[in-house]
């Protein structure tokens, strides 16, 4: 269900979880744009979050040891990629709405020569402040120069989860 290596290819199944976490990045990164030149800011703001959330458990499933299986017997599939213990088999991480923590990130980055990905990776910090529960917010809160520093690194990581796609490795 997940890819396992730094060697997955850009195809999986229109039915895996990566395939819809792909689309949803592009369509929500779309979706942001749009709102950001029509002047809505705080719901072009929310849907950045969303797109590189999207683009990031993409790569995750495609490119680590991330699953989207069920946590446990008995139990449905899983929610949000998570990431198994190595030694008991059990739910070390899982990765539901940014921000993650950087480290959690760099698991992309590991035993790979990424100076491409580890650069966009590091702009994440642009989404430090931001929050799924925005949507709930006034949206009073929300800044323009923020909203563009978001845009701009979506856009980066959006282009570098398509060229994962295209070549099948992480740069």
């Amino acid at each position: 269900m997940s890819g396992t290596s730094g060697t997955s290819s850009g195809a999986a199944s229109t039915a895996s979880p990566e395939h819809h976490y792909a689309h949803a990045a592009v369509r929500h990164y779309k979706d942001a744009v749009y709102l950001q030149d029509g002047g809505r800011l705080p719901n072009a703001d929310y849907h950045f979050g969303f797109a590189v959330e999207c683009a990031l458990k993409s790569l995750l499933l495609r490119f680590t040891s991330a699953t989207m299986a069920p946590t446990g017997q008995g139990k449905p599939a899983a929610k949000a990629p998570w990431v198994p213990d190595p030694v008991t088999g059990k739910v070390s991480r899982m990765y539901g709405h940014l921000p993650w923590v950087a480290a959690d990130v760099a698991l992309l980055t590991h035993g790979r020569s990424t100076a491409q990905l580890s650069a966009a990776l590091g702009n994440l910090k642009a989404f430090d402040s931001w929050s799924v529960h925005q949507r709930y917010l006034d949206g009073t809160a929300v800044a323009e120069a923020d909203v563009s520093q978001r845009r701009t690194v979506a856009q980066e990581i959006l282009a570098l989860h398509e060229q994962a796609l295209i070549n099948g490795r992480l740069q």
